[in-house]
């Protein structure tokens, strides 16, 4: 026997709170704090990042791209982040 979809079966639930905030707290990322640390230990892949946007905004001919540069600039902010995201876990 199949059941029709009723709309009203997800409106009567809590909002869930997690156990260990206390109320009316909310949950911070950690990942916000770590972002500018992290940026100045790639602070060379940044500036050439930056320097690839001041290169291409000068183009007229609407060319080119900083696709490459803009990877390698999260690469390092990711491997920065991953090493240090685990101490913030609980």
């Amino acid at each position: 026997m199949a059941f029709s979809y009723s709309p009203q079966f997800f409106t009567n639930f809590p909002k869930y709170h997690a156990p260990h905030l206390k109320p009316g707290e909310e949950l911070k990322d950690p990942i916000d704090d770590l972002k500018p640390k992290c940026m100045t230990s790639c602070s060379a892949w940044l500036s050439e990042y930056n320097e690839c946007v001041a290169r291409i905004s000068i183009r007229t001919d609407g060319k080119g791209n900083c696709k490459g540069q803009y990877e390698e600039l999260a690469q390092c902010q990711d491997h920065c982040i991953a090493h240090e995201i685990f101490g913030h876990l609980k």
